[in-house]
């Protein structure tokens, strides 16, 4: 556990009680208890089993915050030895520089888990753990969201495992861009081959980018295969599922199909507070973002993480800057912009929506909009009433009127659709990708 999150998590528990072997703990709320109990569970327990030889059990008790510790100043670091550099196509397989940015920063433990990111993240856990366990592993989801984060999560786990390992981290855009300087200068593609080939463990950030390039999936076919055959563990991230990434190579989507596929969300709300709470803890600013500056950053930023923390570090900085409080509406003036742009991102029109949800489930509109009910034209109606409501800023009488129905319609499909979701893993899937088929268009 590094510093940071032994100061944002460890540091704000309260012990309150100790009775009959069960150590009670405050925390500020439920859902910062369940962080605790999900990313550090386990060390608090073995913490426990070390006292006194009593096979103690913990519980967290609501509405007790301990205030946050003062930052430390870090040491200086040390001057690192230096690496002398194979020539040729650069490489991140341990003790050499990496190409893909590999900061410590991101680690499982600062990874911040919610509902919509919880499997995505326990999938990258324990094939950092348990290498070749999912093999290969996929994670898709859009820009900003996490995957980068993920992947740096893995890289930083497994090298703090073992200096011995050997750790390919790069992304597509490098990887292309080493494979094409190598033809363009009329080299021998050996030593791209060895660098891909020649490790333990080969991650790739944004695979999407080698559609419509054959050559280069040729290539990472053959590197591909490879590995699998060698037991060796690859993770792949991309803006898109498999099967959607048109221009690609039948027999690589397959391969890609063949391990486990994990989709990585934007973190809903709470999830978003919490890290707001957590870069503040570790912003040094002589007046930091009050609790409702933050609550307004949450609730008004929430397409993307990169998106969430630039406005977090704008009104750090206006903070800093002034010595002053930014209050709700000096950070409505200065995030104008942005703001803007997340209204009209999620104020899609319910015309798009119904053509959307039509062509997805192969109906007609005629259809999505009459007044049959049978089960394959009144669910998709349903997932469009419900992306309506979700996607775009019509009440449900507006949305109503888009159908021809009443309001208490669209509010029965708005409560529904969730359920049926919950029940429904295809359905589920379905109202996902006609998401991001939306977000993308």
């Amino acid at each position: 556990m590094n510093e940071t999150c032994f100061r944002q998590y460890i540091c704000r528990l309260v012990p309150l009680r100790c009775a009959d072997g069960v150590l009670t703990v405050g925390v500020p709320d439920d859902f910062f208890g369940d962080i605790v109990r999900n990313q550090f569970g386990d060390l608090i327990l073995q913490a426990l089993t070390d006292i006194d030889g009593v096979d103690y059990t913990y519980e967290f008790e609501a509405g007790h915050e301990a205030p946050l510790p003062p930052a430390v100043e870090p040491a200086a670091p040390k001057k690192p030895e230096p690496v002398r550099p194979r020539s040729g196509v650069g490489s991140s397989v341990s003790g050499e520089r990496p190409r893909m940015n590999s900061s410590t920063e991101h680690t499982f433990e600062n990874f911040i888990v919610g509902e919509e990111n919880r499997i995505a993240f326990a999938a990258a856990r324990a094939a950092a753990e348990e290498p070749g366990l999912y093999n290969p592993l996929f994670i898709y989801g859009t820009n900003g969201i996490g995957k980068t984060h993920l992947l740096q999560a893995v890289a930083a786990y497994m090298r703090g495992k073992s200096s011995k390992i050997r750790i390919r981290s790069t992304t597509c855009d490098e990887m292309l861009n080493d494979f094409y300087e190598l033809l363009a200068q009329h080299k021998s593609l050996s030593e791209f081959r060895s660098s891909m080939r020649n490790v333990d463990v080969l991650l790739v950030d944004d695979v999407h980018r080698l559609a419509k390039k054959p050559q280069m999936q040729e290539e990472f076919f053959n590197v591909f295969n490879t590995l699998y055959r060698q037991h060796k563990q690859i993770i792949l991230t991309s803006d898109r599922q498999p099967c959607e990434i048109s221009d690609i190579d039948k027999r690589l989507s397959t391969r890609f199909e063949s391990g486990m596929i994990s989709e990585l969300n934007m973190p809903g709300y709470e999830a978003r507070l919490t890290m707001l709470r957590m870069w503040r803890g570790e912003a040094l600013t002589k007046a930091p973002l009050s609790d409702e500056l933050l609550e307004f950053l949450a609730q008004n930023i929430s397409s993307s993480v990169r998106r969430l923390k630039g406005a977090f570090l704008r009104l750090t900085t206006c903070a800093s800057l002034s010595g002053e409080e930014v209050t709700v509406s000096r950070a409505e003036d200065l995030l104008h912009a942005q703001i803007e742009q997340e209204i009209a991102s999620r104020n899609v029109s319910p015309e798009t929506i119904q053509r959307t949800v039509a062509a997805h489930f192969g109906i007609s509109i005629a259809d999505l909009l009459g007044e049959k009910r049978t089960r394959n034209i009144a669910e998709p109606r349903m997932v469009a009433m419900y992306l309506c409501r979700e996607l775009t800023s019509c009440s449900s009488t507006e949305v109503g009127a888009a159908f021809g129905k009443n309001h208490a319609t669209i509010l029965y499909a708005e409560k529904k659709v969730p359920q049926l979701c919950e029940a429904n893993e295809s359905l589920r899937r379905a109202v996902t990708q006609i998401k991001h088929q939306l977000h993308r268009s």
